[in-house]
This record gives C-alpha cells, sequence and structure tokens, in this order.
C-alpha cells in the first residue's frame, strides 16, 4: 500500500485526520509503505513512523533520524519541518492503532480475538486458553507479558500488551501464519492509554482486581473504570464475557453485562462454572468441575497448585466452552499444558528440596502465591522477595508483612530498582517483616539473596522466588543487566553438583 492509498483509507475510518504533503516531499506516490513503527529504533527504509509522545520521550523529535534511516511518512500531531509526507491527527498514540489496522488490512477482523483482563492471573489464563484451543485443532497466537507467539515465532514480550503500532503488526503475523485466534492480555494501561484501538474482541475474561498500579490510575475507582472499558467499549457481534465472581469486581462487571456474561467460581456452585477441589500436591491438584446444563460433573487432574490457578483453569475452561470447545477437550487441554513462564514455575533439586519461581510483586499476588503453597509444604517456607523502584512505595511494607506472615523464612533482597537506591527500598519493606517477629535476613544482592535460601534448603522445604518470573534482566539505575532467576537456580546447582527436574 503507497502513503496515497493508505491516506485515502485512513480519511474514511474513524480517525480525524489532514494530510500534509510538504513542496520538497521525499516520497513518490507508488512507494510502498512496509510498516508502521512507533520506536525509532525499530525504523527501517519503507516504514511510517508514528511520533508518539510519551512519558520521558517525545517521538517528534526524532522524525529527521527517522527520515535518515529511511522512514518514507510520519503519523504526528503537528506539522514538522521534514520534507515527508505527514498524516496529522490530535493524538497519535490513540489513532496509531486505527492507521496500523488499515495499512495491515484489519487482521482483527480475520481472527477471533479474545481478551484477558485484571490485576492477577492473566498471564496464566492465556496460556491455559492456547492450549485448550490448540488442543482442539484451533491454532491459536498469544500476546502476553512473558511471550508474544505469532504461531511461527516467540519472541520475549516488551510490554503485557503491544504498543498499537505493534499490536497490529502480530495480528497480521498471526493470519500470515494461519492462526484462527488470538489470546491476549489486555493491560489496564492499554485500555486507558489506547493502545487497543483499532481492535475489536469476541471473548473477553475478568480474573479480579486488587491493589497495584495506584501510582497510575490513582484509585481503585479509576482502576476498575479502566477495565470495565474493555467490556464497555471493545467488544463486537456476538460477544461473551467469562467473568469471576468470587471477586467483589467481578460480580458487579458480570451484573452489568448479565446478558453477556458467564460467570465461574470457586465460592458459589450457582455459577455457570463451578469447580471443587479433591486433592492437592507440590504435582498438582484434582479437580472436579461443573458445566453449564451438564448433567456430570467432570474429574482431571491440573497440573498446578493454588486455588487462583483453579480460578485461572475455570476462565480458560469457560472461554473456551463460549466458543464450541467441549468439556473433554477443554480438560485434557489443561492436564498437558506445559509449565507458565514464571508462574509458580517448580523446579525440583535432587536431594535438596523444591524451589518455586514466580512473578508476584504485589501484596495480593505474593501471598496468593505463599498460600497456595502452605498446605502442600511439608518443611519450611522460604521466601525471597523484594519490590520494584518508582512505583507504588505503599505496598512495600504491605509485601514484607504478607511474606513475615505466611513464611517461615524472608529474605528481603532488590528487585528491579531502577534508579532509587536498592538498600532504601529494602529497608521500607522492612517495615512490614518486622511486625511478625519471624526470622528474616536482608541480602541486597539478589544473586546473594538466592544462593543464600538454597544453601538453607533441606528435602522437605520449598523455596520461593518471588518478584521477577522470567524477566531476563534486572532494572538498575544504569539500565538493565543480564539476569533471569532461574538461570541463578541451575547456576547454583551446577556448582553444587545437583541435578534438576523441572
Amino acid at each position: 500500500m503507497n502513503y496515497r492509498e493508505l491516506f485515502a483509507c485512513v480519511e474514511k475510518s474513524p480517525v480525524s485526520v489532514r494530510m500534509h504533503m510538504p513542496i520538497q516531499g521525499t516520497l513518490k506516490a507508488e512507494e510502498t509503505i512496509t510498516a508502521l513503527v512507533s520506536d525509532s529504533r525499530k525504523v527501517e527504509p519503507g516504514v511510517l513512523f508514528a511520533c508518539v509522545r510519551g512519558e520521558h520521550f517525545d517521538g517528534h523529535a526524532f522524525a529527521a533520524e527517522a527520515m535518515e534511516k529511511g522512514a518514507v511518512a510520519l503519523l504526528c500531531e503537528r506539522i514538522l519541518d521534514v520534507p515527508l509526507p505527514q498524516l496529522i491527527c490530535s493524538d497519535v498514540r490513540r489513532n496509531m492503532g486505527l492507521v496500523a489496522a488499515e495499512l495491515y488490512k484489519h487482521p482483527a477482523e480475520q481472527l477471533t480475538m479474545i481478551a484477558l483482563t485484571g490485576t492477577n492471573g492473566k498471564t496464566t489464563s492465556a496460556f491455559m486458553v492456547k492450549s485448550i484451543l490448540e488442543r482442539a485443532g484451533i491454532k491459536t497466537g498469544l500476546l502476553g507479558t512473558v511471550v508474544y507467539d505469532d504461531g511461527a515465532v516467540t519472541e520475549d514480550a516488551d510490554h503485557t500488551t503491544p504498543e498499537a503500532s505493534d499490536l497490529q503488526y502480530w495480528l497480521h503475523r498471526m493470519v500470515r501464519n494461519g492462526c484462527k485466534a488470538c489470546v491476549m492480555e489486555a493491560s489496564s494501561h492499554a485500555i486507558d492509554q489506547g493502545r487497543i484501538d483499532g481492535v475489536t474482541f469476541d471473548r473477553a475474561g475478568f480474573t479480579n482486581l486488587t491493589v497495584e498500579h495506584l501510582d497510575y490510575h490513582q484509585s481503585m475507582d479509576n482502576y476498575f473504570q479502566a477495565k470495565r472499558k474493555l467490556f464497555k467499549s471493545y467488544m463486537r457481534g456476538n460477544w461473551n464475557a467469562c467473568i469471576c465472581v468470587d471477586d467483589g469486581y467481578g460480580m458487579c462487571l458480570h451484573d452489568e453485562f448479565a446478558k453477556k456474561s458467564e460467570s465461574y467460581s470457586l465460592k458459589y456452585n450457582t455459577a455457570d462454572f463451578f469447580a471443587a477441589i479433591k486433592s492437592s500436591s507440590i504435582e498438582g491438584q484434582e479437580i472436579e468441575v461443573s458445566f453449564p446444563r451438564a448433567s456430570a460433573k467432570k474429574c482431571f487432574v491440573l497440573p498446578m497448585i493454588g486455588d487462583y490457578n483453579v480460578l485461572n483453569a475455570l476462565q480458560a475452561i469457560s472461554l473456551a466452552w463460549t466458543l464450541g470447545v467441549s468439556g473433554d477437550k477443554c480438560l485434557e487441554g489443561l492436564t498437558h499444558m506445559p509449565q507458565v513462564p514464571g508462574r509458580l514455575e517448580r523446579y525440583f533439586i535432587e536431594g535438596v528440596g523444591t524451589v518455586v519461581v514466580d512473578f508476584a510483586h504485589s501484596p495480593d499476588a505474593l501471598e496468593k502465591v505463599l498460600r497456595a503453597l502452605r498446605p502442600v509444604c511439608k518443611g519450611r517456607l522460604i521466601v525471597a522477595f523484594g519490590a520494584g523502584g518508582d512505583r507504588d512505595r505503599t505496598k512495600r511494607p504491605i509485601m514484607g508483612a504478607a511474606a513475615a506472615s505466611l513464611a517461615d523464612y524472608s529474605i528481603i533482597t532488590s528487585d528491579n530498582p531502577r534508579s532509587e537506591d536498592p538498600a532504601a527500598i529494602v529497608r521500607e519493606i522492612e517495615v512490614g517483616t518486622k511486625r511478625f517477629g519471624r526470622p528474616y535476613e536482608i541480602i541486597v544482592d539478589r544473586r546473594g539473596a538466592i544462593y543464600s535460601g538454597l544453601d538453607m534448603l533441606e528435602p522437605d522445604d520449598i523455596f520461593v522466588i518471588a518478584g521477577k518470573g522470567p524477566e531476563p534482566y534486572q532494572i538498575l539505575k544504569d539500565g538493565p543487566i543480564p539476569f533471569l532467576d532461574k538461570g541463578v537456580v541451575y547456576d547454583w546447582c551446577r556448582e553444587h553438583g545437583k541435578k534438576v527436574r523441572e
């Protein structure tokens, strides 16, 4: 598609735009626009560069650099002194998804689109939905916190929900690779900032809402309204929502969209999808599931622990079931799913004990992880954790209290300190830890903290490494450095001659 064709399409779309063509323009009408990018580092010859105004940088300042790298047109908010065709709109971030959708010929319309939102559980639920759908023969792409998967290639994710330009590109790749569905996490930031504009959904799931991201949203009501907007403004056709009614905010959503939603629960056997936990161990849980209008209940073994993972499984089951997947296929997909990176990811160290790596980085998430492990831990429950810098400071002592109230031994360490002093963050966490009088230690160096926990591990113990999950880096004041919690565990095992079973 050349720039005149693209601009003509955009003028007919919901985007309010005008076109500016400098007298000394450099683009020929027949020249093809190959992609839309909003990161100047990704500019290649033939792209349309979107000048996004961010928190720290303004993309308009990189327009000339983008031209030098080969950009052939600009999407911007004002006329720039750059000799390229310019598509001008009031808000680039909120419009570039719509422009990208035109460029890539509306790939979302060629896929069954499934969005998952909520504070916790989105990633695990997304992996579960993908596993079920693919077991049912539906090739499915995935966009989430851990990875982006286009059905052929899997890459580490940059954000929970990609920027609008990247989102459309990944959907385009999924269509090209033969995917029939896409399951994606829809973060509150992405919804609020318009990053999912240009996409509508056939199915949406809501997990829960707990204290998180208040540095951005300022209040729980604002946070909830951002989530609610997914169901209010981004659904299409004969859409359906699957909502956890064990959560108060979920109950509100279900009441509001009752005619369009299925409920799932561990508390209320009147829910459309209900589960009972029959038994559990560190290896998994035996679950009994009730389906809507089903005469018989179905049992299976979920290879994960924790009540909240049963809720995640119910969400995945309910979403797939509304898409026509049989109950048996739903349970089969869950039974055979691999471990989800950084979500209660278990490592059994021969003759030493069990290590669990989890992404829990909020008080609620940390508490849920420790509560899930407490009943299946025959020895001591040990936890190493921290809190991110340049983020909500109020949760730090709450996390310290959550760890001290549930673990036998806590190691307070560094997470991603960013521009803050990691020792100062640790001291704020310690305030909450002290309240319970249980043993703890402070080891600011994260590698040292993990080694300390492994050194004290005994065969019946469980050692939880919380906060970073599958992140392959640690963000320090001077920038990110390579660091993977799982990798540190394997380093310790190699040094001590120990075998690991995942």
